[in-house]
């Protein structure tokens, strides 16, 4: 091998001999051990950050969802004498989202509904479906033809809860 070859082998980092194979493995050796007391390092202070931190994050969201209570508590009681009442201050804001929930049974549904609500995998598409229905006052559901449907839905008042972010403080 010329000089330049060999030059040009320590310059891309070949390993030239034995000795130098010898070297690598015992410096690979290092850094795997190394590597190892990183990781049982790491491990042991996750161990120990947990055993602090789980504590006080269980103690804390039990508070925090004691005051969630408390706070959608006095809004329903605000929200019967003033439909529209809502909250708003610079620690936060209170307000409500109604929703509206279904009891179905789908395997019913399929035997009754158009086959333009059915999907080719044999379900019933319920987000279209649902969009045809009418509710009644006593929660029946009437489809597009004006038969009842076996489908019951539940108005849902959602207390809003929102405090900002510290940034915004």
């Amino acid at each position: 091998m010329t000089e330049e070859a060999q030059e040009q082998q320590i310059q891309d980092g070949r390993i030239q001999d034995e000795d130098e194979l010898y070297k690598k493995l015992y410096y690979l050796r290092c850094l795997k051990k190394e590597q190892q007391q990183a990781d049982e390092r790491r491990d042991r202070e996750l161990a120990e950050t947990d055993a602090w931190y789980k504590p006080d994050k269980e103690t804390r969201s039990m508070q925090i969802a004691n005051v969630e209570a408390l706070i959608s508590d006095f809004y329903m009681r605000q929200y019967e004498q003033n439909p529209h009442y809502r909250f708003k201050s610079r620690n936060g804001n209170v307000s409500k989202r109604k929703s509206t929930d279904y009891d179905h049974d789908d395997a019913k549904l399929l035997e009754m509904v158009d086959d333009k609500y059915i999907k080719t995998t044999k379900k019933l598409d319920w987000s279209a479906y649902k969009k045809t229905l009418t509710v009644m006052d006593d929660g029946r559901c009437v489809n597009e033809d004006g038969e009842i449907v076996p489908v019951t839905a539940h108005e849902a008042i959602k207390v809003m809860i929102k405090t900002p972010k510290e940034d915004d403080e």
